[in-house]
């Protein structure tokens, strides 16, 4: 160390700023011995260097290793840095060096510190991850003026006390430090760990995006992961339509297989083969077929055929299981022999768990279309009704031609009504709005203060809509107040092209996201919980999404003329509604601490033990209750989810509880024995709260009982 110092004293050309590298060539033996002092040994894959402390940065002595990775022949990245490098590893470990070499603070950690770059190689067509573990200590910091004052936030955050840099209220003006000296830098390959850190981020978060948007992300995430430019990756999804297996064109994006085929074969043929083809990927469960190695039956050589005739010499197949049910499969393919290996094929099943989840998004995505696209020209009709409809459509066949369809009535049916539901969402969405305005026009602001207002864009302007944000805006209000914000950033960034002008929705897209997988999470339980019924008890189960869910459930004899529909079945359903709703209540309350944004649920059942009828209108190809009583029945639905509590400000419905509502004491019966039970199971508190409800238009004498999830679970 003396040594090197004792140089660096002796040569004053050394302790100048150096703009031209040769001036460092008489200077050979000491970079030698800074090698060898400061960068340890990393065996056969010497990644080194020593470079400039600033951007853009300079390295001035490396080793080859190191140059054919990331560096040019002039000393530049080659790579493109992705996110940046200044990110928060990077101002935490400047904060420590300003702190320690200008304030004299010597109990921050002074130790070789990583930080990561991610780089994207557009050589290879994927992106490469490094840790470049540095050493900062031949580096200077000189501050032009007087040091500002010391800050204690600063310190903290230099700790890690404070997790964001943007958490600092009043940061340190980085931009009047310069840095003097050099950096030595060592480098870890993290492609694999972060290849895979990513796939799984942009699983979890892939319901918010399109399904081709959200397939060229994990497309991009497994070549990283493989780190194989002459490897080709396709997703093919199954998918199920009456325990068969078809083709959809769809998929042609994602599936290599299907591009394939699809030149060779008739869409008859390709679906015949698709089911012969699957039903091989079954037999070998979870693991991978490589064709050309595999001879064994008719399928695997018509289709290596197929593959010859495309250029393909190498292609594996990797099936994807869900739940112990094939789900789709992974393809790899390469147009150079025995390009696949098992080690590629390891990495693949390393990320299994998340290939599995993104391929059961895909096919479920589809499945949510059609079932939009037939709810928007026909309507479901479930199983449970399908004999009558058949019953009529044959009857009707046997009349005239265009005999009108009649009515399809269902008499005498017990309905059941229940509703999870987001608290104040409308308000949520609202504060997440104003939120991202606000900032937005903040943003704006700064950005006039620092280069001046435009023709078109004034402080006062900002000032107007910063004002009205202070009130509750109108649908009209909001529209044009994001027309606004897209004209000002559309308007500075032709005036002002170097400023940073970065308009993203934060917190509405926490909003949505955080909406979505609570709705996720909830139909996943509720799905459950239908089946489950359904299973047991012929019923007419009906289930749509609000801000929430909600279902109508219907039960009688006149719905199943095959199964006795006994009053110990109603009886059931009536414990199924209590226990479907302590499940979703649960689910949701467990979910809090992962939403980006903090969203609760209510809970809500309404008891009702008179019978009532429906019928199928023809003409608007839907359900419908008749009489004056269901009429009555279907207006105390739509009302109940804001009702009061009698003589006060209190919502019914609030997090952790679930309300029961209902007029006669003899209708809350059941539910009152099932509450016992999930108190002595430990899932409610034993406390019940017996309520009187605000009169509804049309609607009097509501009463309620509320109960309390146990805090464990809310």
């Amino acid at each position: 160390m003396q040594s090197i110092a004792d140089v660096l004293y002796a040569n004053p050309v050394l302790l100048n700023p150096i703009k031209n590298w040769s001036t460092l060539d008489p200077f050979k033996d000491l970079i030698d011995l800074i090698h060898v002092n400061h960068i340890p040994s990393q065996g056969t894959n010497y990644l080194y260097a020593i470079g400039t402390p600033s951007s853009p940065m300079k390295f001035f002595s490396y080793s080859e290793e190191f140059k054919k990775l990331i560096s040019d022949a002039d000393g530049n990245l080659k790579l493109h840095l992705h996110d940046g490098f200044i990110n928060e590893e990077y101002a935490r470990r400047l904060y420590q060096d300003i702190l320690f070499k200008c304030y004299g603070i010597e109990k921050i950690t002074q130790n070789s510190f990583q930080t990561l770059l991610r780089l994207t190689d557009d050589s290879e067509g994927y992106k490469r991850y490094y840790h470049f573990i540095t050493n900062n200590q031949f580096v200077d910091i000189n501050y032009s003026g007087a040091l500002p004052e010391l800050n204690n936030e600063w310190v903290e955050y230099a700790k890690g006390n404070i997790s964001s840099i943007n958490e600092v209220k009043r940061q340190i003006p980085l931009d009047r430090f310069g840095l003097e000296g050099f950096i030595l830098f060592t480098v870890k390959d993290e492609t694999i760990n972060e290849a895979l850190n990513e796939l799984r981020e942009n699983v979890a978060t892939m319901y918010t995006l399109s399904r081709k948007d959200a397939y060229l992300r994990i497309k991009n995430n497994t070549l990283s992961l493989l780190q194989k430019k002459s490897i080709e990756v396709g997703f093919l999804p199954l998918i199920d339509i009456n325990k068969k297996i078809f083709y959809h064109k769809s998929f042609n994006y994602t599936s290599i297989l299907f591009k394939i085929l699809q030149k060779h074969l008739t869409t008859a043929s390709l679906n015949d083969f698709l089911g012969r083809f699957i039903e091989m990927c079954s037999q070998r469960h979870e693991s991978a077929i490589q064709m050309f190695n595999n001879t064994s039956n008719e399928v695997s050589n018509e289709l290596t055929e197929y593959l010859i005739a495309e250029g393909v010499k190498s292609f594996s197949i990797i099936p994807v299981f869900h739940q112990q049910n094939l789900v789709g499969v992974i393809e790899l393919a390469s147009s150079e022999t025995e390009q696949i290996t098992p080690d590629d094929v390891r990495k693949i099943e390393s990320a299994m768990p998340m290939y599995s989840e993104f391929i059961v998004y895909q096919t479920n995505k589809l499945h949510e279309q059609m079932e939009s696209f037939i709810m928007h020209n026909y309507t479901a009709i479930q199983p449970v009704v399908e004999w009558k409809f058949n019953e009529i459509a044959w009857n009707t066949m046997q009349k005239a031609p265009n005999t009108k369809l009649p009515d399809i009535s269902f008499k005498e049916l017990t309905p059941f009504y229940g509703a999870v539901d987001i608290k104040n969402s409308s308000i949520e969405r609202q504060k997440a709005i104003r939120k991202d305005s606000d900032e937005h026009l903040k943003r704006v602001e700064a950005i006039l203060s620092k280069f001046g207002e435009t023709d078109t864009i004034s402080k006062e302007h900002i000032s107007s809509w910063q004002n009205s944000l202070e009130e509750n805006l109108a649908d009209e209000q909001e529209l044009n107040l994001r027309l606004f914000i897209e004209k000002a950033s559309q308007d500075l960034l032709e005036n002002y092209p170097e400023a940073d002008i970065d308009f993203s929705h934060e917190e509405e897209l926490n909003y949505e996201q955080s909406l979505l997988m609570i709705n996720n999470a909830l139909k996943e339980i509720l799905d459950i919980q239908e089946q489950k019924l359904k299973k047991n008890i012929p019923v007419y189960f009906d289930k749509f999404r609000t801000d929430g869910w909600e279902y109508t459930i219907y039960a009688g004899q006149s719905l199943s003329p095959d199964i006795e529909v006994t009053s110990d079945m109603i009886l059931k359903i009536k414990e199924w509604e209590l226990e479907t709703m302590l499940n979703m209540g649960i689910v949701a309350a467990s979910l809090y601490k992962k939403l980006p944004y903090k969203l609760e649920t209510t809970q809500l059942i309404l008891a009702n033990t008179s019978p009532l009828d429906i019928r199928f209108r023809a003409d608007e190809h839907r359900f419908d209750v008749e009489g004056s009583y269901s009429i009555r029945y279907e207006v105390v639905k739509k009302r109940i989810d804001k009702v009061h509590i009698r003589d006060t400000d209190e919502r019914l419905t609030q997090p952790g509880k679930i309300a029961i509502v209902y007029i006669y004491a003899n209708e809350i019966e059941v539910y009152l024995r099932a509450i016992e039970k999930s108190v002595e199971q430990g899932l409610l508190l034993n406390e019940i709260e017996y309520l009187d409800l605000e009169d509804l238009q049309g609607v009097i004498g509501l009463k309620a009982i509320r109960v309390t999830m146990k805090s464990n679970n809310a």
